[in-house]
């Protein structure tokens, strides 16, 4: 599913209310939800992930236990954590998801 995400929260923190209203999509890619056993965590968790259109890289940090807070027309909201790779400090996220069709520019 191709769409634009906005990060909600900077360091763990929400962003403040007048950047939150404002925060623009700036991240373009393949987005995609699913679920899978994790050794680290020793349990199943659900994953949101962002990938580039071409190459297959991740465009933001995976969110760990992934869930749809909300949807509406073309948008919604994920939450969860990320995971620093080398402090292996956890930092909550929510991404705001606008869905890219066809007919829209990218």
């Amino acid at each position: 599913m191709l769409v634009r995400i906005a990060q909600l929260f900077e360091d763990g923190r929400p962003l403040p209310r007048h950047r939150a209203i404002t925060a623009q999509p700036v991240h373009v890619g393949n987005l995609s939800l699913t679920e899978d056993y994790d050794q680290e965590f020793r349990r199943r968790m659900s994953y949101a992930n962002l990938r580039q259109m071409l190459t297959g890289a991740e465009v933001l940090p995976r969110l760990h236990d992934a869930v749809v807070r909300w949807i509406g027309d073309k948008c919604m909201t994920i939450s969860g954590f990320e995971l620093d790779p080398h402090t292996r400090e956890c930092s909550v996220q929510s991404w705001y998801v606008q869905l890219i069709d066809d007919q829209d520019d990218r």
